[in-house]
């Protein structure tokens, strides 16, 4: 799932990179000006176009959070996962060694049958 919200994010930024270098071309070109008739509709696109970019930029953010905040979970958890292994593994030869001398001592001769 982080994988995937990686590539999400590495695709969105890659559209936002080629949106900006659009933009940085488009402004090259005076669009706005007072000295040139442009149709407000061109004028309208271009601010249309920063509000995306500035979506996509707050949406990028809040997946990086949203991310790191994941990565920081899932570390969390596989520190637990670690330590209960560790006590399992403990458990596991407390376990042997009591199975061990329990049938050590069922296994020893009585010493109250020889009298």
């Amino acid at each position: 799932m982080l994988a995937a919200k990686e590539e999400q994010l590495r695709e969105f930024q890659e559209e936002m990179a080629a949106l900006k270098e659009n933009l940085l071309e488009d402004d090259k070109e005076p669009c706005c000006l007072p000295q040139r008739s442009v149709p407000k509709d061109t004028c309208r696109l271009y601010r249309g176009n920063d509000q995306i970019m500035t979506n996509l930029e707050q949406w990028a953010k809040q997946q990086k959070v949203a991310k790191e905040k994941l990565g920081n979970q899932l570390r969390e958890q596989v520190k637990y996962i670690a330590k209960l292994s560790g006590e399992k593994e403990s458990f596991l030869l407390l376990y042997t060694r009591i199975k061990k001398s329990h049938s050590q001592v069922t296994h020893t001769p009585s010493v109250l049958g020889q009298f």
